[in-house]
């Protein structure tokens, strides 16, 4: 079992809620073949988006709205200087599984090409949560 935990950092002029699995930023378990992480950043807790959509993001990384994507992976990973998919996300599909939840099928997606399976040198095949605590880290990143 895996270990999701959200940081609160500051990214240039906004916080967010990066993004941890077992103690490791989610970007640092990607690599490409030069063995550079991805300058994606969490979409979680932007203080410069407003409520509304900072919710609605946490909606989907709970199963309890559908992503805004075709494929309905939700986007893990987006542009860390507008967090606009157009400009490229890593996605996942979030699987929710009696009392687990299950990220895989990951994907690089922009919302409006087909996305590209993720065949970089390194990534993750498969987190799996306990979903009380993944829960709870979730709904944290709501604070202001």
């Amino acid at each position: 079992m895996n270990v999701l935990t959200t940081i609160k950092e500051l990214k240039g002029n906004r916080t967010i809620f990066n993004i941890y699995v077992d103690g490791k930023p989610l970007s640092h378990h990607f690599s490409g073949r030069l063995g550079f992480h991805p300058s994606e950043i969490s979409p979680l807790g932007w203080s410069t988006a407003s409520k509304k959509h900072r919710t609605e993001i946490v909606a989907q990384f709970l199963g309890e709205k559908p992503s805004e994507l075709d494929s309905k992976r939700v986007p893990v990973l987006v542009c860390e200087e507008c967090g606009d998919l157009g400009c490229g996300a890593i996605a996942v599909r979030i699987i929710l599984e009696g009392e687990h939840v299950k990220w895989t099928d990951w994907y690089y997606e922009n919302g409006y090409e087909p996305g590209h399976k993720i065949t970089w040198r390194t990534w993750p095949s498969d987190f799996e949560f306990e979903f009380s605590l993944y829960k709870s880290e979730i709904h944290k990143t709501l604070e202001k």
